[in-house]
């Protein structure tokens, strides 16, 4: 593999090994989150980016965190986004349509920090409309992500693999997703919110013709109130994650029972309670659910 670091103009465009197209978007892009620093290791565990060639852009000093890696195939066109921070603004994703073989975006924490007095609509999602014509296959995304941003990425209908992170969307905005033609893989956290993402959103999920594998974390569900729905997809669902999710082991086994075969990733009631995005959902799930957490989370 190819390897360049990057940072801010170090590098004249010539010595890049990206398109001159999609370098400008990329330098754009770096220029509007302030990514101009010196150079620092990437951090372990920073996610991996399967392309020939990368490039990676970051910020300074305590924000050195913040930065984009750029995945590029042997003629230099961007296939990969992969970083951590606000990298994605709305108006961006209008840039990055010009990235004629972008297939994989992956952004954690894709939001203005605090202090910085920026408008977390500006960072929804909604932009990705921009990319309805695109070669997009795969995207993680979330935290100011909403479900203006979920109607958008909808109507992405080459998208195979969407992971939702921590994020403002709820079920309304899953919704969109119904009979999505492509998506094989979508896994989306709530953070233990209320009234947010449920297991409602399941009967939406199930209509998916393509669907293989699914995550649902950190919320509340049941057999009767949502798990049933998947049945709609027994000999084709392979894996279902329920990590962090408070889920009655009698209901999994429901589960179990119409999907033969079928993996199953669940947490124990301690592994709940010690997770701050998870335990909240005490404060709303069913009483014997809570009963369940409570008197099990010392074994």
């Amino acid at each position: 593999m190819l390897l360049a670091s990057v940072f801010g103009e170090q590098l004249q465009a010539e010595d890049l090994p990206v398109h001159p197209d999609d370098l400008k978007i990329v330098r754009r892009i770096a220029a509007h989150e302030k990514l101009d620093a010196l150079p620092v290791p990437a951090p372990r565990g920073w996610p991996q980016v399967e392309a020939p060639v990368t490039v990676r852009f970051a910020g300074a000093g305590d924000r050195s965190r913040h930065a984009l890696t750029v995945g590029c195939n042997e003629d230099g066109r961007v296939t990969h986004l992969v970083g951590n921070g606000p990298l994605l603004c709305n108006e961006a994703f209008a840039w990055i349509a010009g990235m004629p073989e972008l297939r994989v975006i992956r952004i954690d924490h894709n939001i203005p920090r605090p202090q910085s007095g920026v408008d977390h609509q500006l960072y929804d999602g909604s932009g990705l409309i921009a990319l309805k014509d695109s070669k997009l296959e795969e995207i993680k995304i979330g935290h100011a992500f909403d479900d203006d941003g979920m109607a958008a990425l909808a109507e992405l209908t080459s998208l195979r693999v969407a992971w939702i992170g921590h994020s403002r969307a709820t079920d309304a905005g899953i919704a969109h997703l119904a009979a999505h033609p492509r998506l094989e893989q979508f896994k989306i956290s709530s953070q233990g919110r209320p009234n947010c993402v449920t297991e409602k959103c399941l009967a939406t999920l199930a209509t998916l013709p393509k669907l293989r594998r699914l995550g649902l974390q950190e919320t509340f569900v049941t057999y009767e109130g949502g798990l049933k729905h998947l049945a709609k997809l027994t000999g084709q669902l392979e894996f279902v994650s329920l990590k962090m999710t408070l889920v009655l082991p009698a209901d999994v086994e429901k589960l179990k029972a119409d999907h033969p075969g079928l993996e199953v990733e669940t947490s124990t009631p301690a592994e709940i309670l010690e997770n701050p995005n998870a335990r909240g959902v005490a404060r709303w799930a069913s009483p014997a659910a809570v009963k369940y957490l409570q008197s099990r989370s010392a074994e």
